[in-house]
């Protein structure tokens, strides 16, 4: 017994071991785990009395639980993702995390225990208040289902809430961006705790309006796109602790590989499941497929051009790895291509797509109009603008970065500079050239204009031709871009060195 335990303790990570000693030894899980003893007792005797007598004859449940549950929120998505994000952000602060670094664990391992600790803290203050929650219940109103959904909305959303914390924690590098940080994730974690407390109070109160098969398609996606997203994140938060001679993108990408593909599969599901319900599920994932590829493909555009000799000895050898495989690899020339083939390949979905949703859905009349306007050539439109804008951006970090090593962050500034810059300059000087009266559409001056040109094709005013030209233009900075890319598709590869193999084998 004691051999199993002793290689139990040794298997487990380290970081979860240390992280947890600590936190419960803080004063911060003290004084928390104290106040939640004492509002379920107070909210026990307070709730039960304020129900007398009707608690007898009556369902007195709904109002037990909401209590219960304000109670067991506000720590599991608030209080656990902040003490994760200082617990980070503490050991970059300190310097512990360089100790870290030499050691045998990997980024992902710290990560993963900090993530891990603050699990278990979650899993201490839901045993707490499981007593209380199974005496809610037994007062009546609220169902074993709705309770069940309740439980599970706390544990899914507290959890991906600490990843986000910890993806934040090392963003910032001086004292006024740590604050900004944090600033920001006080306002995330605010505004999602009000999303669900507001979903989880209107079932308690009104019941679960989902029939089975909508409830069920509502979970498994839930889980699906959180499980995804949160690894991506936690995925981003490694790649951040770790050193920049290590390749750093091949897994982001993957993730976001991973992430995209289930968010299309949720959207087809929506669409099976859902019918014509589903088209606003339909929606927002094109615009947070959307949103995640301009936001992600200008960090790619903007990551550095530098291949060290650890990165090489990874890179593909064979010819089909080389040519499938080189886009994952490091390095602003793959990352542009990545990005310009996922896009064309999203595009080319929902393009093709769009007839089989609207059939599936049985809209028709004015909505099936409507919907074809927003979703037809707008949606052409958006991929070719970005596609042309991420190789501007390419050719501006590229001259950027001749006299300055900027964070890839400066990536995304970039876009979005040359996005205004791009709707900015030719409207304001049409606008001069008519003496500041009210324009029209003219492709001669706005056919860089993004914003003014989605616009207009919504209202179908768009001239014949302007769309092909768009997307032709896009598609020849695309080929430039591939041309420009041919030689990383040449062998790169270095072996590795006999004493690293060495050091590698003793691990």
């Amino acid at each position: 017994m004691d051999r199993w335990c002793e290689r139990v303790g040794d298997a487990i990570n380290p970081i979860l071991v240390k992280e947890t000693r600590q936190s419960l030894k803080s004063r911060q899980f003290v004084a928390t785990f104290s106040m939640i003893l004492f509002a379920a007792l107070a909210w026990t005797i307070a709730g039960s009395l304020s129900l007398m007598p009707q608690i007898y004859t009556t369902p007195s449940a709904p109002r037990m639980m909401i209590g219960y549950y304000a109670v067991l929120a506000l720590p599991m998505m608030m209080v656990v993702p902040l003490a994760a994000y200082r617990s980070l952000e503490s050991e970059i602060d300190d310097g512990t995390l360089e100790l870290l670094s030499i050691t045998a664990l990997s980024p992902w391992q710290i990560v993963m225990g900090k993530l891990a600790s603050a699990s278990l803290q979650m899993v201490l203050y839901f045993v707490t208040l499981f007593p209380c929650l199974a005496y809610a219940y037994s007062l009546r109103g609220v169902d074993l289902p709705t309770t069940l959904l309740i439980v599970a909305s706390l544990a899914v959303a507290g959890s991906l809430l600490t990843v986000v914390g910890l993806f934040f924690a090392p963003l910032a590098r001086g004292r006024s961006g740590r604050v900004a940080t944090m600033l920001v994730l006080i306002f995330i974690l605010v505004l999602a705790e009000y999303g669900i407390s507001s979903m989880v109070v209107g079932m308690i109160l009104y019941g679960n309006p989902l029939s089975a098969s909508a409830l069920l398609f509502t979970v498994l996606a839930t889980l699906a796109l959180s499980g995804s997203l949160g690894h991506l994140l936690l995925t981003a938060t490694a790649a951040q602790l770790t050193p920049e001679t290590e390749n750093r993108s091949t897994s982001l990408r993957l993730s976001l590989l991973v992430l995209t593909t289930i968010c299309v599969a949720t959207i087809a599901a929506a669409m099976l499941v859902l019918g014509s319900d589903g088209i606003s599920v339909y929606v927002a994932g094109l615009l947070v497929i959307a949103g995640l590829w301009t936001f992600c493909g200008a960090l790619m555009v903007g990551e550095r051009s530098t291949i060290t000799p650890r990165i090489r000895r990874e890179l593909p050898s064979s010819f089909l790895g080389r040519l499938f495989l080189t886009w994952l690899t490091p390095g602003p020339t793959t990352g542009l291509v990545f990005a310009i083939i996922g896009i064309a390949i999203l595009a080319s979905i929902q393009y093709l797509s769009l007839d089989w949703v609207l059939r599936t859905a049985n809209v028709g009349g004015s909505m099936r109009r409507q919907l074809r306007l927003l979703l037809g050539v707008p949606a052409i439109l958006y991929p070719a603008y970005l596609v042309s804008f991420l190789v501007a951006v390419r050719v501006v970090m590229f001259a950027v970065r001749l006299r300055n090593n900027p964070r890839v962050e400066v990536g995304l500034a970039a876009l979005i500079v040359v996005a205004v810059m791009t709707a900015l300059v030719p409207y304001s000087l049409e606008l001069h050239y008519n003496d500041y009266q009210p324009l029209s559409y003219d492709p001669t001056w706005q056919v860089t204009n993004w914003a003014f040109t989605m616009a207009t094709a919504v209202e179908r005013r768009l001239p014949p031709g302007v769309v092909g030209q768009i997307v032709g233009a896009a598609v020849c900075l695309a080929l430039l871009s591939f041309f420009a890319a041919w030689r990383t598709t040449r062998p790169r590869r270095i072996a590795t060195p006999q004493r690293v193999q060495e050091e590698l084998s003793r691990r």
